[in-house]
C-alpha cells in the first residue's frame, strides 16, 4: 500500500496554492537579494581595507629575524702580543629593541 501511495503523490501534478502560476515562483522569491547583495558588497570592501593594511604593516617587517653578526672590534695590541678584544654590548636594552618602531615613525 505504501508503493501505491508513494506513485499518486509522484503523479500529482497540480502546483502548490501559494506559488504564482504565470511566472512559477513563490511569495518570499527574490526578497533575500538586496540584502545578500549588501552584505557581500560590505565583505569585500572590508577585505580591501584589510589587505592595504596589512600591506602597509608587512613592508615594515624586517627581512630577517636573525640576530645581527657582531664583529668585535680590535683593540690596540698590548705589549705582550696578547690581542684584546672590546666587549660588545647592545646600545639600547633588549626590550626596545624587539619592541619594533617607535609610535609616530614610519
Amino acid at each position: 500500500m505504501n508503493i501505491v501511495n508513494a506513485v499518486v503523490a509522484l503523479a500529482d501534478t497540480t502546483p502548490p496554492s501559494d506559488i504564482d502560476p504565470v511566472t512559477g515562483k513563490g511569495p518570499e522569491w527574490g526578497k533575500a537579494a538586496p540584502i545578500g547583495l549588501l552584505v557581500i558588497l560590505l565583505m569585500g570592501i572590508a577585505t580591501f581595507f584589510l589587505l592595504r593594511s596589512m600591506t602597509r604593516k608587512i613592508k615594515s617587517v624586517p627581512a630577517s629575524f636573525d640576530p645581527p653578526d657582531e664583529v668585535p672590534a680590535v683593540l690596540a695590541a698590548p705589549s705582550d702580543g696578547v690581542q684584546a678584544t672590546a666587549p660588545t654590548a647592545p646600545t639600547e636594552p633588549a626590550e626596545r629593541q624587539r619592541a619594533g618602531p617607535e609610535p609616530g615613525r614610519p
